[in-house]
């Protein structure tokens, strides 16, 4: 990062300069002191409360980490008054992080990067949908690519932000795990791409009866140019074409990639050479493949067992659907947030297609036709499906790409226990 900041005037610092902002007990703090070595410079670790700045000098010295600062402060004024001056700054509220990202993005070096959590993941996914447009600027849509939506809801909040002040963002990886969404961006200073900005985001028109979704460009960029139009659409029409349906509208989200592949294999080239000592190192080289794997192109997911209760057929295998949109000439992949996900550049008509021919191969039986499922069941089916497997569709065992969790009724405490 530091060799992408043609206007560091710190570099009398080794290392990097990183700034936690909201740091509690300042344990983040102390594995960067301890864990990057000589690329951890300087280290800010701040909070509001007195009594965690307490515990977090506790912690500093007992771990010995004489990089780091304590700081107790408003973090959003922390932030303010440095601006441009952190290689790193790294978010992680407890809740939404909407308060802070403007001064965060001012706070980051251009080049330099910018750590976020949310855990208002109900907020984001589509539970609180006034809280969702209040606090991140966009339409939450409860579907089931809710997740993968939600970081996309995130990235675009910040590119706004980053906007106000003549940057962008590049993200590097963003990911869901557990209860929350991260994401790892580069934030760089640029009028001229700034001007692009509309042409990473997008609004979904999801069909409210088959899930179909389609985007439509906020605008246009023309290649080679700074002259982006207002995109043209909808890209769809009052009704759904596959069942007849109306729309529901969602975004604007970040569509672009949310990953940077060459930024992924050098984690993953690190973690497995230096990383073994870590107690989660399979889930994390598991999260890394899924992220990598990810079509970078190709926003937002189906869910197969989804595809087949609208229907009311038998969830076909997840080799054979894939082995069908390969087949086809498509691409297809997995979404890291969902394990039966198909993630695939297939228009919505081959999807059914597929879902089709496998529900009638299989016995289902017609539904009445004024449904969802006997309107799609009823539709031609306008081009052949094959389903002999591809040697692209299975997927490699060795790989813990979605492991077990750690223990039975896991993250429920006991409240499994009262409603049974």
């Amino acid at each position: 990062m530091r060799r992408q900041n043609d206007n560091d005037n710190n570099t009398q610092v080794p290392g990097l300069k990183v700034l936690e902002a909201l740091g509690a007990t300042g344990l983040r703090s102390v594995r960067f002191s301890n864990e990057l070595g000589p690329l951890a410079g300087s280290i800010t670790c701040n909070d509001v409360s007195p009594k965690a700045v307490i515990a977090m000098k506790r912690n500093i010295a007992h771990n010995n980490c004489q990089n780091i600062t304590a700081s107790t402060a408003d973090a959003c004024v922390l932030m303010c008054t440095h601006k441009n001056e952190f290689d790193v700054v790294d978010l992680d509220p407890y809740g939404s992080p909407a308060t802070f990202l403007d001064t965060a993005v001012q706070a980051v070096r251009s080049g330099g990067m910018l750590c976020v959590t949310a855990t208002d993941l109900g907020v984001l996914a589509g539970n609180h949908i006034q809280a969702c447009y209040g606090k991140y600027g966009g339409m939450p849509l409860k579907r089931v690519y809710c997740h993968e939506f939600a970081l996309r809801l995130l990235l675009s909040c910040i590119d706004s932000h980053a906007n106000r002040h003549s940057r962008y963002i590049r993200p590097l990886f963003s990911y869901k795990a557990d209860f929350y969404v991260r994401v790892f961006v580069q934030v760089i200073e640029s009028q001229g791409e700034v001007q692009k900005t509309t042409s990473r985001r997008s609004f979904v028109y999801d069909c409210s009866g088959c899930h179909s979704f389609h985007l439509q460009k906020v605008g246009v960029h023309t290649p080679g140019t700074q002259r982006v139009v207002p995109g043209r659409g909808p890209p769809v029409g009052p009704s759904c074409q596959e069942c007849g349906k109306n729309f529901y509208i969602g975004g604007p989200i970040w569509s672009d990639p949310i990953h940077d592949t060459e930024f992924l294999s050098q984690m993953k080239e690190h973690l497995v050479s230096e990383g073994q000592y870590l107690g989660t190192i399979k889930r994390m080289t598991g999260m890394l493949t899924l992220a990598e794997e990810e079509l970078p192109e190709v926003p937002l997911f189906y869910e197969l067992s989804m595809l087949s209760k609208t229907i009311h057929c038998t969830c076909p295998p997840l080799t054979t659907f894939r082995s069908a949109i390969l087949n086809a000439g498509y691409r297809v992949s997995l979404a890291h947030v969902c394990p039966k996900s198909i993630k695939t550049n297939a228009p919505p008509s081959l999807v059914w297609d597929v879902m089709r021919r496998w529900a009638l191969d299989n016995g289902a039986k017609l539904r009445e036709p004024d449904t969802v499922a006997g309107i799609l069941l009823r539709k031609e089916i306008s081009l052949p499906v094959d389903f002999t497997i591809h040697p692209l569709a299975a997927l490699d065992r060795d790989v813990h790409r979605f492991p077990p969790n750690p223990e039975p009724n896991w993250a429920q405490g006991q409240s499994w226990q009262k409603k049974t």
